[in-house]
């Protein structure tokens, strides 16, 4: 955290540097980190999605972030069968690719490119299937190459997906902002010319802006689309400064070198809250932090070790220490924003009476030693996770657990998951969708330990039925009660511990306006202007 006379040094130190030039006509975005790729749809990264999916692209349909309903987005409309099988959207006309210096489209977006774009992730014989590493985890977390039976075009404007069986929330999935539609003409040009691995690193789209440059860990520069199909962006140029550090991205909001900065600590609020030329965006946000246990590794594969961790962490101590006011306490993965929230979810309170007892049931009366695994900088879903994990073992030691903390950068951890070389992981998820299967079947379906997204690599058939049948059903209330029936389950087994659901905070200039804050991860700067 930066001191108050440090944060003085640096507004006297940057206040008689000139701003750059792309400071003037446009704007520079402080981002937390780096993408791992310009598709989104090859990677399960935050940075990743806020560096390409806004800025770049276009899905099919939209959510409404205030009421979290769907609308359209490059499709104007669609219709479901009555079966539920089959999905039939009609595009929009005259919608324009991105014409670059490597790059001139000679046609607008149609359905053509949907069909490429989605044949890509579902067809192993496609040939841009296994380029670029050829791994999709969000989509087949979904196991949606099980799900759809078929895309196909209908003509120039109209696409149809033809499912195996019926899946409420389906339309959800084509709202995410995975679902990005990628240039079937520039991926058949880059396949010609020996490169197709330019169509995910120099990437063309059809959103308000376009790819300029890029410097590993430094810097992505976009350019104003001036043909963007909502009308061109205000801004001529707009800048990502990946600068990992809070501090740092404090310090180059105060000084000026920065126009916007992304997730600021809810320690910083209160000095973001002194300086008259700042303001704060601040939304609900459809995320949830929890502590993962390793379910199939001793002694975590036993319930009551899990529920004796859960009782024993003091989760007010929590959101006072960490979230500072920008958090609630979470009694289920769902946050109560959800429509599948479940409102008798008992809120869970520290026992340190119940928690030894459990121990005591499961033959480790005298406790026992763990690891948590704890990725650097803060997070959407939590703003400090060092100083949560610090917190979390000063509990587990009222009942012998002794817990250690091991801090690194999230490639290791990325292989220490995938091998199942752990104990445990402080992480937590951010909604792609307003569905409640998003949150479900992404963390804790066995579909998803295969794909590495269940980092509590817990398997029960039972409660993967649920969700099939849930999203089987086009009835509302049968979809409630089997969230509800879910979210019961995992109360009592707790694979991860559910521990709070954090409020989205962005930090500004004043006379930046026009910015747009996701519930589901990202901004979106088409409207951004300045005063």
């Amino acid at each position: 955290m930066l001191t108050p006379l440090l944060l003085a040094s640096l507004v006297l130190l940057g206040g008689c540097q000139k701003q750059t030039e792309a400071s003037r006509t446009g704007l520079i975005y402080c981002s937390e980190g780096a993408p791992q790729t310009f598709n989104p749809q090859l990677a399960n990264s935050g940075a990743t999605l806020d560096a390409s999916a806004r800025p770049l692209y276009d899905r099919l349909l939209e959510s409404d972030p205030a009421t979290l309903t769907l609308r359209g987005g490059l499709a104007l409309d669609w219709a479901v069968s009555e079966d539920g099988l089959t999905y039939t959207l009609n595009l929009r006309q005259d919608v324009l690719f991105h014409h670059t210096a490597w790059f001139s489209p000679s046609r607008p977006f149609n359905a053509d490119d949907v069909v490429f774009t989605w044949q890509r992730l579902l067809d192993n014989l496609h040939p841009y299937h296994h380029v670029s590493g050829g791994q999709y985890p969000y989509f087949s977390s979904l196991g949606l190459d099980q799900l759809l039976r078929q895309v196909r075009a209908n003509g120039p404007h109209q696409v149809v997906f033809e499912l195996n069986r019926p899946d409420a929330s389906f339309l959800a999935t084509l709202a995410s902002d995975y679902a990005v539609v990628l240039s079937a003409e520039y991926g058949q040009a880059m396949l010609a010319a020996g490169t197709p691995a330019l169509l995910d690193s120099r990437p063309i789209g059809t959103g308000p802006f376009r790819f300029k440059a890029y410097r590993h860990n430094e810097f992505i520069r976009f350019e104003r689309h001036p043909g963007y199909w909502r009308g061109p962006a205000p801004l001529e140029q707009l800048v990502y400064d990946i600068t990992p550090k809070s501090s740092k991205r404090l310090a180059k909001l105060l000084t000026g070198e920065c126009d916007v900065m992304s997730y600021p600590s809810a320690s910083q609020l209160s000095v973001i809250q002194q300086h008259d030329d700042l303001t704060l965006a601040v939304q609900p946000g459809m995320n949830v932090a929890f502590l993962a246990l390793n379910t199939r590794k001793p002694p975590f594969n036993k319930v009551q070790v899990r529920q004796a961790i859960a009782s024993a962490i003091n989760v007010p101590n929590l959101l006072q220490a960490v979230y500072f006011g920008t958090g609630q306490g979470a009694n289920s993965l769902l946050p109560p924003r959800s429509w599948g929230y479940d409102p008798s979810s008992p809120v869970r309170k520290q026992d340190l009476a119940r928690a030894r007892t459990l121990l005591e049931e499961a033959g480790l009366p005298q406790g026992f030693d763990m690891q948590v695994l704890v990725g650097p900088g803060s997070r959407p879903y939590n703003p400090d996770a060092l100083k949560t994990a610090q917190l979390i073992r000063n509990d587990l030691a009222e009942v012998g657990i002794r817990l250690r903390i091991v801090q690194q950068e999230d490639p290791v951890i990325e292989q220490r998951l995938r091998r199942g070389n752990y104990d445990s992981l402080l992480s937590g998820w951010m909604a792609d969708n307003a569905d409640p299967d998003n949150f479900f079947r992404q963390l804790l379906s066995c579909n998803a330990v295969a794909q590495g997204n269940n980092d509590s690599r817990w398997c029960n058939p039972a409660f993967d039925q649920l969700l099939d049948d849930a999203v089987g059903s086009g009835q509302l209330s049968f979809r409630l009660r089997n969230y509800y029936y879910a979210q019961r389950m995992l109360n009592e087994q707790l694979p991860l511990i559910p521990l709070a659901h954090a409020l989205r905070i962005q930090a500004s200039r004043k006379d930046v306006l026009g910015l747009e804050l996701m519930p589901f991860g990202g901004t979106s700067f088409n409207q951004v202007h300045r005063k």
